[in-house]
């Protein structure tokens, strides 16, 4: 399953987001293998995480989520180096 945000863009690891007015960023997109230094695959392994990816709020609460909806938005992109 192809994670991807209401209007179609690709969510990626390192975007900053928006989920119901509260802002965070994705740690880990399981189905694409892209995980964040501090959530690395073998602590998320897709065997039980095979298709979710997971927001990180500023208040260090934790969502994971098998799909976007509405509520999640897209506030700006980090340029892979």
């Amino acid at each position: 399953m192809e994670q991807l945000y209401q209007n179609g863009t690709e969510i990626h690891v390192g975007d900053v987001v928006t989920y119901n007015g509260q802002r965070g960023q994705v740690v880990f997109v399981a189905d694409r293998r892209e995980y964040s230094e501090r959530f690395p695959e073998s602590d998320w392994p897709p065997s039980r995480h095979p298709t979710s990816f997971m927001i990180e709020f500023s208040n260090g609460a934790l969502l994971e989520l098998d799909y976007s909806d509405e509520l999640l938005e897209l506030v700006s992109r980090t340029v892979a180096k």
